[in-house]
């Protein structure tokens, strides 16, 4: 009888430690299967916030007007921008007159009115005696589309700006033109993210007028984004150029 009773009290002890032994181990699974999840739910999250900011949508707001790039040029005409007979100039002294002797036609058709496939044009677009500096490509593709485009259906795939009279405020990310530093450049677009900075210095040449060109560049897909910033003789910033050579969809 007392060998019975030992074995049955033996018995009630061993079962409830199996128990709890059982559900500690399934709970071990559910922390584990958890975190599984957890680590999947972060690398998708990761994903797609490197997803935005690769796609980073880049544009200049001019005197209070927002214009994303790249943009139809149909939607600035349609806004009242039109195709200015004057030379494009915003980036005398820097790139000088051969620079548009070689640009600003290279890609057109010979009755003036196309631009070739994968080609663009240099022009000065100008709305109530504002001027604006921009390329208009063809993005169509040079193998597969017509060899030449209407300019007017082109895309305005860069935008080059200063301030003048007429210019009075120029923002990038919202933030006045003036009041950039390379700093601020530096946070905005981090080398962490794949930009790249290049400052480039003309203190050697204050005939310019520029003590430095800061370009800030970052490729995706083959398609160049980049931005140049010019510093005057007092380091500050007084003109800007951003391309992005995105598709339009």
């Amino acid at each position: 009888m007392k060998k019975f009773l030992l074995f049955a009290i033996c018995f009630l002890l061993f079962l409830p430690a199996t128990a709890r032994s059982d559900e500690n181990d399934g709970s071990r699974d559910l922390v584990i299967s958890d975190a599984v999840g957890d680590t999947a739910d972060m690398e998708e999250m990761e994903r797609k916030n490197e997803m935005a900011q690769d796609r980073v949508e880049f544009g200049l707001t001019i005197n209070g007007t927002y214009y994303p790039i790249p943009i139809a040029l149909e939607q600035l005409i349609r806004n009242g921008w039109t195709i200015s007979d004057h030379t494009p100039y915003f980036e005398y002294p820097l790139a000088g007159e051969g620079y548009y002797e070689a640009r600003m036609n290279l890609s057109l058709s010979k009755d003036g009115g196309g631009i070739r496939a994968g080609g663009s044009i240099i022009r000065l677009l100008e709305k109530d005696g504002v001027l604006l500096e921009v390329t208009i490509a063809n993005q169509a593709d040079s193998e597969g589309d017509a060899q030449y485009q209407k300019i007017e259906y082109g895309v305005v795939d860069s935008i080059l700006v200063f301030y003048d009279e007429k210019h009075t405020s120029i923002k990038l990310n919202d933030k006045e033109l003036s009041s950039l530093t390379q700093e601020i450049l530096q946070e905005d677009y981090p080398a962490d993210d794949g930009w790249i900075h290049c400052p480039t210095n003309y203190r050697n040449h204050p005939e310019f007028g520029v003590s430095t060109e800061y370009s800030i560049e970052k490729s995706l897909d083959n398609c160049e984004r980049i931005i140049y910033v010019y510093f005057d003789l007092n380091d500050t910033a007084f003109k800007i150029s951003v391309r992005n050579q995105t598709h339009l969809d």
